[in-house]
């Protein structure tokens, strides 16, 4: 027996099924190449502000209680989005 979904209402746009939204947010992505230039120039501009670069800072603050300052916290993400972006296939 298929259970029938109920819809789905995200901001002011209804969708059927979760394939619907699914398929809604994959005709909007960005290709990849994109995605790694605007998190490149986050990095930079992380970078630029503190001195120091990415790959310094994850090895330096990582780890530590400054990790916890909500700048640090940004960058590292952006960083390992970084990392996953350019080693996965």
């Amino acid at each position: 027996m298929k259970v029938k979904e109920k819809p789905l209402t995200i901001g002011d746009r209804t969708f059927e099924s979760f394939e619907d939204f699914y398929e809604y947010v994959k005709q909007r992505q960005l290709p990849k190449e994109q995605v790694i230039e605007r998190v490149k120039q986050r990095l930079a501009e992380f970078e630029q502000r503190y001195g120091m670069t990415s790959e310094e800072f994850y090895r330096t603050i990582v780890g530590t209680p400054a990790e916890d300052e909500v700048d640090f916290i940004e960058w590292k993400i952006e960083y390992q989005s970084f990392l996953r972006l350019v080693t996965e296939d």
